[in-house]
C-alpha cells in the first residue's frame, strides 16, 4: 500500500471512492485496473483502530463473523486471526441477564416479570404483517419482552417513534426467540443476528482495523489523503481537494449518497431532494482509559436502562490475548443523538461525568480514579436509518448513477444497516460483476457466491 506520485493527473479503468472495508473489496477484485482515492490518511473507514495511552479501541465495536465462506478465506488468509465464543451481556434494573434477552429472559430475578416475559411470547403473533418496527417488537415478542427491553433499548438507539422504521432489516439484525428456526444462526448466505455464543474472530495482534491494513497491501494502488470534491459524468473525470484531475471509465463510491450527489454537477432535481430524505443517525463514543488492566471477560453490554447513558458499552481488551496482555484497557460506551441525556447544552465534561456515574452503578469500574484518560468522538455517519422510503430512494439513486457508470456500495454507499465482512463482500462482488461486465442491474448482490481473489 502506498500514496503514489504527485502526478497532476490520474488515469485509471476504474477508480473506487473510499478505503474502507466495500472500498478494499472492490479494488481486490479488480486487481491491476483498480486505483483507490481516500481521503483520510489509513485505511479501514469506521472499522478503524484508535490507540489512546497504550488502550485500543475502534469507531464501534467490532469483531469478525460471517455467513460469506470466501470472505472468511480471504480475511484469514491476509493476517493472523484469533478465535473465541462471544460473551455478551444484557443489564436491565440492576442485573445481569446474558444477550439477546428475548432467548434469556428466564433468568431474570423477578418472577412476575419472567412470568409477563413468558405469557407475552406465547400470545405473540403476526409479525411477518406488523406495519412497522414498532408494531413488529409487539408482534413478535410480546408486551413482557418489549417493555422490559426492546422498546427502551432501541428508543435509546433510535429515538422515540420506532414506528417511522420500517422492518426490512429485522431478520438480520434483531434475534429471534429460543425455539424458533430464525434463533439459530442460518447456513445460506442470508446473514442472521450474531448469537451469544457465536465464534467470533479477531486479529492476534493489533486491533481490528489490522484486518484491513493487511487487505489493503494487496491492493494494486492506494492514494491517501486524496478528498474527491468533484465528478464530472460527462467528461469522465474527477478532481481532487489537492488539485489533482483523474480519467475514469468508471467510478465505485462508498461516499454516503448524499456527499456523493453533491459533488456531481446536474443532478436531477427529483433525485437530489429524494437523497436528502435519507436519514443518517450520527453516534457519540466515549473512550475512557484504565489505568491499568481490567477484570472481566465480558465483551460487549446492551443497555436499555434509561439511568445509564449509552445502549452499547465495548470492553475490547477481551476481544484477543494479545489485547489482554496491554499494561492499560479502555471501556467504550455509545450513544446516538436521541438518548435522552443529550441536550443543546450538553456538554463534554458533562457527557463523561455522566457516562462514569452509569458505569460505577454497574459495577464495571471501581472508582473514578481509576480512569487515566477520556476521548469524545462523534460520528456523523453512525448508522444508515432504516425508514419507509429507504429502499425506493436508494434505488432511484444507483440505477441514475449506474447509467453514468458510477455504482455505489457499503453501509452509505447503499444506506444498509451491514457490517464490516458484508461490505466487504458487497464490495467485492461489484468488483466481480464490474470485471466481466460493464452492465450492473441496479441493487445489491445476490446471494450466491462471488470469488475471491487471493
Amino acid at each position: 500500500m502506498d500514496s503514489r506520485a504527485n502526478a497532476s493527473r490520474i488515469k485509471a479503468d476504474t477508480i473506487v471512492i473510499g478505503a474502507g472495508p466495500a472500498g478494499l473489496g472492490a479494488a481486490l477484485a479488480l486487481g491491476d485496473s483498480a486505483i483507490i482515492l481516500e481521503s483520510r490518511e489509513t485505511v479501514g473507514g469506521l472499522c478503524s483502530t484508535l490507540t489512546l495511552d497504550g488502550a485500543t479501541f475502534h469507531l464501534g465495536g467490532h469483531s469478525f463473523h460471517t455467513p460469506h465462506p470466501e470472505i472468511r478465506r480471504l480475511v484469514f488468509g491476509a493476517l493472523e486471526m484469533e478465535e473465541q465464543n462471544r460473551d455478551a451481556w444484557c443489564w436491565l434494573n440492576g442485573e445481569w441477564v446474558r444477550y439477546p434477552f428475548q432467548q434469556h429472559f428466564s433468568e431474570l430475578a423477578d418472577p412476575a416479570s419472567r412470568h409477563a416475559c413468558q405469557i407475552g411470547l406465547d400470545a405473540a403473533d403476526g409479525w411477518r404483517e406488523a406495519a412497522n418496527f414498532d408494531e413488529y417488537l409487539d408482534r413478535r415478542f410480546g408486551r413482557g419482552i418489549t417493555e422490559l427491553f426492546m422498546r427502551p433499548y432501541n428508543r435509546k438507539l433510535w429515538g422515540a417513534d420506532l414506528t417511522r422504521l420500517h422492518n426490512e432489516w429485522v431478520t438480520e439484525r434483531v434475534a429471534a426467540p429460543t425455539g424458533t428456526p430464525e434463533s439459530r444462526m442460518s447456513e445460506s448466505r442470508r446473514r442472521s443476528p450474531i448469537p451469544r455464543e457465536a465464534v467470533i474472530a479477531y486479529p492476534a495482534k493489533g486491533g481490528y482495523g489490522q484486518i484491513f491494513q493487511a487487505l489493503a497491501r494487496r491492493v494494486a494502488d492506494i492514494r491517501l489523503r486524496k478528498r474527491v470534491t468533484n465528478i464530472d459524468p460527462r467528461t469522465s473525470t474527477l478532481r481532487t481537494a489537492d488539485g489533482e484531475t483523474a480519467c475514469w471509465r468508471r467510478i465505485i463510491s462508498t461516499l454516503p449518497l448524499p456527499e456523493l450527489l453533491r459533488l456531481i454537477p446536474n443532478v436531477p432535481a427529483a433525485i437530489s431532494s429524494a437523497v436528502c430524505e435519507l436519514e443518517a443517525l450520527p453516534i457519540t463514543i466515549v473512550m475512557l482509559v484504565l489505568d491499568g488492566r481490567h477484570e472481566t471477560v465480558r465483551q460487549r453490554i446492551y443497555c436499555p436502562d434509561e439511568n445509564i447513558v449509552g445502549h452499547k458499552i465495548v470492553l475490547n481488551h477481551n476481544s484477543s490475548r494479545w489485547l489482554r496482555r496491554l499494561p492499560r484497557h479502555g471501556v467504550q460506551v455509545e450513544l446516538s443523538e436521541f438518548n435522552p441525556f443529550f441536550s443543546s447544552s450538553t456538554d463534554v465534561r458533562s457527557l463523561v461525568k455522566a457516562v462514569v456515574a452509569g458505569l460505577l452503578r454497574m459495577g464495571l469500574i471501581s472508582s473514578p480514579d481509576c480512569i487515566r484518560r477520556t476521548k469524545v468522538l462523534r460520528i456523523p455517519f453512525g448508522y444508515p436509518v432504516p425508514t419507509h422510503s429507504r429502499s425506493n430512494i436508494v434505488a432511484l439513486a444507483r440505477c441514475w448513477l449506474s447509467e453514468h457508470r458510477i455504482y455505489t456500495v457499503g453501509r452509505f454507499g447503499e444506506w444498509a444497516y451491514v457490517n464490516s465482512d458484508e461490505a466487504l463482500y458487497r464490495g467485492h462482488w461489484v468488483g466481480m460483476k464490474l470485471a466481466v461486465s460493464e452492465s450492473t442491474q441496479c441493487g445489491g448482490p445476490p446471494r450466491q457466491p462471488a470469488p475471491v481473489v487471493r
